[in-house]
């Protein structure tokens, strides 16, 4: 290999390719929720950004609780609700739009999240599926 990476290294390497993935499919979704609704700054700039805080306010929580509370299952899901709070509060203030259309911006875009990975999952599953029926 021309470049060889170290084990610590090459996982910071793929945390922060996860994190580059994930915050852009965030973002799409969340774009996709804000068309929903009469917000302001619905730009892919402008999800992306509110995805950034949002990304780092959870984080923030769930590092912060197991650091300092707990790393128990039940802190780890009270720090992701108030986190997701935090969020509603920054979708809100962002897109200026009310706390209800927050929440709703946020149940639309998991709907379509979970609607876009059926549809892979099974486009997937059909072309695994042709691909070993072929051979």
């Amino acid at each position: 290999m021309l470049l060889q990476i170290s084990g610590a290294m090459g996982l910071i390497i793929l945390y922060i390719l996860l994190f580059v993935f994930f915050l852009i499919f965030i973002t799409l979704f969340l774009k996709i929720g804000l068309s929903f609704t009469d917000a302001e700054n619905r730009e892919f700039g402008q999800a992306f950004l509110t995805a950034f805080l949002c990304t780092l306010v959870m984080w923030a929580m769930i590092v912060l609780v197991r650091i300092f509370i707990s790393p128990s299952f039940l802190w780890l899901i009270i720090a992701i609700l108030i986190g997701l709070i935090i969020c509603w509060a920054i979708i809100a203030k962002r897109h200026d739009i009310g706390f209800g259309a927050a929440i709703f911006v946020t149940i639309i875009a998991v709907i379509a999240a979970v609607i876009i990975i059926i549809i892979l999952i099974l486009v997937i599953s059909f072309l695994l599926g042709v691909v070993l029926w072929i051979f």
